[in-house]
């Protein structure tokens, strides 16, 4: 399933055009775009290169000065990306003239509002480039909003939206189950101390006779009858110290789980060498 997921993505399209008059790609030009049929061209079936046109309408990006260039080259080595192209303001006009195309539009760089308009043609007045970046609050630090655009009936709407919480997850996506199993095991057996406790010690010794006869079995020979209660109190008494036992055990396996939990989470996700075997004061020290 892994492998067919993986080679249905290099079948995924690099590019689309909108009626007839928006090109919609990821990133932006390239020094190797001129026109539509350069991208019909292209090899899809294969993992993007780390150069050529392919690369580049996946990691272009608009020159930061977009509209406001002082150089009059139109493309420029892409810096910030290590690899790719700055695209010019020019060099988008060159390329909307030349395709007969209104504007392009791409994502690839996270937005305050969600979106941005560059700066528009002499042509038709309309941005030669847009932004759109529909991933809200982008690696839980940017706190940008999104944005959506809606083109229906030759009507653009940009739709803006916030972030919402995540859903809550274990540390490092962990087992659930494996997580609270001394949880789960403390709490059981404090139900079953709390259930086998409700027979207490004196009401177990007012059930036990207390006279004899002469023909009464010994202290022993009682003890050792599965029907009698000194058998039944002290089978008890063993069941509740064992399960005694099995608490302080589960409470210990917690106490130690959450412990290296946190350990783990202010260590960046790995616990430091040599921290198991300190024992369990090192790791509290830790």
């Amino acid at each position: 399933v892994y492998d067919a997921c993986m080679e249905s993505f290099c079948s995924l399209p690099l590019a689309a055009v909108m009626n007839k008059q928006f090109l919609c790609i990821h990133g932006g030009l390239s020094p190797e775009l001129h026109t539509l049929d350069d991208l019909r061209n292209i090899d899809r079936f294969r993992e993007p290169p780390t150069q050529g046109l392919m690369c580049d309408i996946l990691w272009a990006d608009p020159l930061e000065d977009f509209g406001q260039e002082k150089t009059t080259d139109f493309f420029l080595h892409n810096h910030v990306r290590g690899c790719s192209y700055f695209f010019s303001y020019h060099a988008a006009c060159a390329f909307l003239e030349k395709n007969n195309l209104l504007s392009i539009i791409r994502a690839h760089e996270a937005q305050d509002a969600g979106y941005r308009m560059y700066r528009k043609t002499r042509t038709t007045g309309f941005p030669s480039v847009m932004t759109i970046f529909s991933a809200p609050n982008y690696l839980d630090v940017y706190n940008n909003k999104a944005a959506v655009l809606k083109y229906e009936n030759n009507v653009m709407n940009i739709r803006q939206f916030n972030c919402t919480p995540h859903p809550y997850w274990l540390p490092n996506f962990m087992d659930v189950f494996t997580w609270s199993l001394p949880f789960v095991g403390e709490k059981i057996t404090d139900m079953l101390i709390a259930i086998l406790s409700t027979c207490s010690e004196e009401e177990l010794k007012e059930e036990t006779p207390s006279s004899t006869s002469p023909h009464s079995p010994t202290t022993s020979q009682v003890g050792d009858d599965p029907n009698s209660i000194e058998f039944k109190r002290r089978a008890i008494k063993n069941k509740i110290l064992a399960i005694g036992r099995m608490s302080r055990v589960f409470q210990v396996l917690r106490e130690e789980s959450e412990k290296v939990t946190e350990l783990k989470t202010v260590s960046g996700g790995r616990l430091p060498a040599g921290t198991l075997m300190l024992g369990a004061e090192g790791i509290k020290n830790a």
